[in-house]
């Protein structure tokens, strides 16, 4: 019996030894696997990036090279993903969750880069700024009509992928699988806002310039030494003619004149927008922008202008003064009307001196508010007149008003209602958001209550940390926001205009702070560095709001400390979306997985 057992013994441990070879050798080659993924997928993301950048810049060629550089990484992380060894250790408890986000991440990534940067990269050449440049004030729109198309599919293919990432719950991942999920989930969602951005633009466009017919078009300049929610009162509204790509400028208006002072609010107004920001908000041009929702401040400009006025708009666009600014760094100065502005400042406004010379010298030097009004509405038709007539560099153009629409001081709303749908999530419409690709966004807006220019010395630092977690899937956020009067002493002894002095005593200013909590949340705490707490709640188109009085002496600073409470499942950093002051920083802190 022993000598007849003994080679089926043998047998037993040779299998059991073999399997675990078996095991071993794939626990290794996964090991290996996973490393080698990782790797590829930080080169992708990086090339990715790169890839952004050169987008943007129209570097057709370098694009079409760093594609070749993410299609490489991001199909070895796929493949390096796969297989049978993967596909066990997916089905395993525990480990499971973590192996198929990364495989998620992995998919997602190699379908960006196999179906939907190509179509992106050969929609580049197209779409080329030098070739959309005017010619003799008029854009050639054939090419745009051309590639809307395949920007759709582009698009369409990396929402596909963001929604496969939006799948994945990072709040059930080890931090070391969850980290880098939670940052490639944020590239892509960068990438996605760029496809959709160019896709809505390449189809919208064309139409917005007359295509189809002739459209005209309201141009709100906002000047942000009188803040407003979404920028600063609107100095000038000029009325723009597009009509087969050619924009012309047909009449130019002051908000403070004509444009003010109807008996009633143009569109009614709800009660909690009337104690939010008072009657004003339908009556005066110059008040549509006390609310921070861009789309309704559009429609009351329009409705406004249509009452004072008349004739039908098409679409409403904003842009304040360091939009403008942008701008003048890309088409070059632009020459002021004579006068002691000019006189003092050499002549023309530069990207180096629009924003102080927009918001603060004119109201030094001019005294009389009729001319004020003039200068400023001159010099801003003067800078689109110059950017229509293709003047400058057009790559530069396009750039800086993709970086004055990311940085809310550019906006755009249509009267179309399918125009309007199309804009709306995009970085154009400026609509209250609450949440944006799962994240939170928090809302802080700056309202003057001087009703002088002064608000050029108001400076904001903003400091956003994350707070505890939640077992209902809620978190907290702690933002404290250093209000500073950077006005000199001297400030006293200047004209009403930007002292302030019809309101306050000179030198002092007012300013409302409406705070608002992201989507299904609430704001849980408001103190202020002199201990006082609260202030006045309200529900805003469904949003928790808190509203603050603060008055600053020159030189005196205050500190607000704000506790937001998220909604429910609400994961990854949060946006923080401020009224722009002339001088305003944001600083978020990292570590928001739970």
């Amino acid at each position: 019996m022993m000598r007849g057992a003994h080679p089926r013994r043998r047998g037993v441990w040779l299998g059991l030894l073999a399997v675990s070879f078996v095991l071993g050798a794939s626990v290794a080659w996964l090991a290996w696997s996973a490393l080698d993924a990782r790797d590829a997928l930080l080169a992708a993301r990086t090339e990715v990036g790169l890839l952004q950048e050169q987008a943007r810049a129209g570097d057709v060629d370098a694009a079409r090279a760093t594609l070749v550089a993410v299609q490489d990484h991001a199909a070895t992380a796929r493949s390096r993903t796969s297989g049978p060894v993967w596909a066990v250790t997916a089905a395993l408890p525990g480990v499971g969750p973590d192996v198929r986000a990364v495989q998620a991440v992995a998919g997602a990534v190699d379908e960006l880069a196999q179906d939907a940067l190509p179509s992106l990269v050969d929609a580049l050449e197209v779409v080329d700024p030098s070739r959309l440049a005017p010619v003799d004030g008029r854009i050639d729109l054939e090419p745009l009509v051309a590639v809307a198309p395949r920007l759709a599919v582009a698009d369409d293919a990396v929402q596909s992928s963001l929604g496969r990432l939006a799948d994945v719950d990072t709040g059930r991942l080890l931090p070391q699988v969850a980290e880098p999920v939670e940052l490639l989930r944020g590239q892509l969602a960068d990438v996605g806002a760029d496809t959709a951005t160019a896709a809505r633009a390449a189809d919208l466009i064309p139409a917005m310039l007359g295509a189809d017919g002739p459209r005209q078009h309201l141009l709100l300049v906002q000047n942000n030494a009188e803040p407003r929610a979404l920028g600063g009162i609107p100095g000038a509204v000029i009325l723009l003619r597009a009509d087969a790509g050619a924009v012309e400028l047909v009449e130019l208006r002051n908000a403070s004149g004509d444009l003010s002072g109807l008996p009633e609010p143009a569109l009614p107004l709800t009660d909690v927008e009337r104690s939010l920001f008072g009657e004003q908000l339908g009556i005066y041009m110059a008040d549509v922008t006390f609310t921070p929702d861009f789309p309704r401040a559009a429609a009351m400009a329009e409705a406004i202008w249509e009452q004072q006025v008349g004739g039908d708009i098409d679409s409403v666009v904003s842009i304040d003064t360091a939009g403008l600014a942008a701008m003048l760094g890309a088409t070059g100065p632009v020459a002021m009307p004579p006068g002691p502005v000019a006189d003092a400042t050499g002549g023309s406004l530069t990207v180096d001196n629009a924003v102080e010379v927009l918001n603060n010298t004119v109201y030094r030097l001019v005294e009389d508010s009729t001319e004020q009004d003039a200068f400023y509405a001159t010099v801003g038709a003067a800078i689109f007149d110059a950017a229509l007539q293709g003047v400058g560099d057009p790559a530069q153009t396009v750039s800086a008003l993709a970086g004055a629409a990311s940085q809310d001081q550019l906006h755009l709303w249509s009267s179309h209602p399918q125009e309007q749908a199309r804009l709306a999530g995009t970085v154009l419409s400026g609509e209250l958001r609450g949440v944006r690709d799962g994240a939170p966004v928090l809302g802080l807006y700056v309202n003057d209550g001087t009703g002088s220019k002064i608000g050029y010395y108001l400076q904001a630092d903003v400091q956003v940390s994350p707070g505890a977690c939640a077992a209902d899937g809620t978190r907290l956020v702690d933002a404290a926001v250093t209000f500073t009067s950077t006005a000199p002493p001297e400030v006293v002894d200047m004209p009403p205009y930007i002292s302030g002095g019809r309101v306050l005593d000179p030198g002092r200013m007012r300013f409302n702070v409406l705070a608002y909590a992201p989507r299904d949340g609430v704001v849980e705490k408001v103190v202020t560095s002199d201990g006082r707490q609260g202030g006045a709640s309200h529900l805003h188109d469904d949003f928790f709001v808190i509203a603050r009085t603060i008055e600053l002496d020159p030189g005196e600073s205050v500190v607000v400390t704000y506790e937001f409470r998220t909604g429910p499942g609400q994961s990854g950093t949060p946006e923080i979306s401020m009224t722009p002051l002339v001088d305003h920083r944001v600083n978020v802190e990292g570590g928001w997985l739970c």
